[in-house]
Order: C-alpha cells, then structure tokens, then sequence
C-alpha cells in the first residue's frame, strides 16, 4: 500500500495540473495549488500515506457527513423528517429545489440539507452547538483534538449571504428554528482543521458498520451508517455523483477546500486533498489519486 501511494502521488505530480482553487470564500484562495496528499488506513488501524499530509486543510462540505452523524447519534431516523435523499441535479449552493419543494432540502449534503442538520445539533450558542460536534470528532478519532481555523470561518460567516438565504427559506417553513444558530454553526463545521491522515481515521467507522474498528465502539447503528454511505454514493459529489460512481466506483464526500473522504466498506477509509478543484466542486487531482487506487486494488463496489 504504502509503495502504490507513493507511486500515485508521483503519477500526479508529473502530470499537467488542472482545476482552479476555490475563491468565492475569500480566505480559500490563499491555498498552495500545488499541494497533493492521500491517506488510507484499514480496519486493523494500519495506516500509509504519502504527498503533503501533515498539511491542514478545512472541512468545508466534507464536514457534511460527519454532522449528518451526529445529527443521526441524537435523533435517529427523525433526521430525515426535515431532510431528504434524494439526488438534486443541481450545484451544491442551488436554491430551486427549496422554492418549489416547501423549503426541504433535497438531501443532507447540499448547502441548504447540511444547514438544516446542523440546526438539529443541541446548544443555546453557536458554540455550545460546535463544542458537540468537536467531541464528536474526537470520538471517531479516540481522542484527536480539532479546532477551528478562525480566518476561515471569518471569511464564510462575512461572504454567507446565499447560505443566510437559504437558511431563511428554511426557517419561513419550519425546518429550523434559528437562523443564525443554524448557519453559524454550518460555517464552523466547514472551518474546523484537518489533515488527510486524520480524516482518514475519522471516516473508518462507516467502513465498518457503524462500530470503529479500532476501539470497538459502536458510534453508529447499522441502518444510520448505511444511510451515510448510501447517501455518499449518490449524492455526495454532487451532480458529479455519476460518473465518480463510474471511474472511482466508493461513497465519497468532498469538499471545496479539496478534501475527499472515500469509503471502502468492509476494509478501509481513504482521504485524498489537493486544492484546485473542477468545474463541479471536487479536487480534480484528489478524485484523479482515488481513481488510480481505486483501479490497482480494485476497490470498486461496482466490481
């Protein structure tokens, strides 16, 4: 494993770069363009990487799965009462979906969804509402501490208004209660650092059912873990979700700082970063590094 990856980012080192770093959060578009890592770690807690992984990065949208999570550890299945999972065909940030369908968010990994979760998340502040979901990441991680990257979330909560937007249609019919608790908390989630080795670690229980392998603690049920990687199949790269389905063949969720987490279940987690991303939204070299894994070992669900 450890030559392969080696091998991989050597690959897409020597290959044009393609794909632009994010600029509409003002504070992403001070990344290094050219920086690369990829990490897997199996369920024996084996862990390989290779490239830039003692590089930070911020969550942003992968952060998504991780609230859905705990959303799912407090309320169950209630969740998606006020949330649904089905596909958009639309941009992550689109609002046609709220204004013809009563204001509930298609599924939990589009803008308006992750809001609507993060409103699910107990706390009086904001940061009482982070704090939980701070603890949570360091449960899935057996006490790795994570904290939030200030400028980035500076940079969000002063350039949000399309999300504030958002978070208004959903209050106007009743799928949040507090706008500003909801999207606050939202933008924190997305600011909270995080590096590929880590990220790796954290996404491992969905690769085992809702139990990490690790310590053995159940963090989630089965139907809430299969729903989580369900939903990273089919919706988490967007409306990219096809054709990662095809050239990569794992649940995968992503995000515009250039992280992807990717899921192999039944055997490993693997986070992939690199900055510049593609028309859709995703790393084009961190989907190019899991296309190559996924072809070597033959990882594909769809094999």
């Amino acid at each position: 494993m450890q030559s392969q990856l080696d091998e991989i980012v050597a690959t897409i080192r020597s290959e044009p770069a393609t794909g632009e770093v994010a600029s509409y959060i003002p504070e992403l578009a001070h990344a290094d363009p050219n920086l690369l890592a990829i990490s897997a770690i199996d369920l024996s807690g084996k862990q390989f990487s290779a490239g830039d992984v003692e590089h930070s990065f911020t969550l942003q949208s992968v952060s998504k799965a991780f609230s859905l999570a705990l959303a799912l550890e407090i309320h169950g299945p209630l969740v998606f009462n006020k949330v649904g999972y089905e596909p958009t065909g639309n941009p992550f940030f689109s609002m046609l979906p709220l204004e013809s369908e009563q204001g509930k968010p298609r599924n939990p990994f589009v803008n308006s969804g992750a809001i609507a979760v993060s409103g699910m998340i107990p706390g009086d502040t904001r940061q009482e509402s982070y704090e939980k979901f701070l603890k949570f990441l360091t449960k899935l991680s057996d006490g790795q501490q994570f904290r939030l990257d200030e400028p980035t979330y500076t940079s969000e909560s002063e350039t949000g208004f399309r999300n504030r937007a958002m978070a208004n249609f959903l209050k106007q019919y009743g799928w949040i209660e507090d706008v500003d608790l909801a999207v606050e908390t939202y933008f924190m989630h997305c600011s909270t650092l995080i590096n590929t080795d880590q990220l790796a670690r954290l996404g491992l229980f969905l690769a085992n059912r809702g139990v990490d392998p690790i310590t053995g603690n159940r963090i989630l049920d089965e139907s809430s873990c299969r729903a989580i990687v369900t939903l990273m199949t089919t919706c988490g790269t967007y409306d990219y979700a096809g054709r990662v389905a095809i050239e990569i063949g794992l649940p995968c969720k992503s995000g515009v700082s250039g992280g992807i987490l990717a899921i192999v279940p039944g055997k490993m987690s693997i986070a992939a970063f690199s900055p510049r991303l593609g028309t859709h939204g995703n790393s084009e070299a961190g989907m190019r590094m899991l296309q190559l894994l996924s072809e070597e070992l033959e990882l594909s669900i769809f094999q």
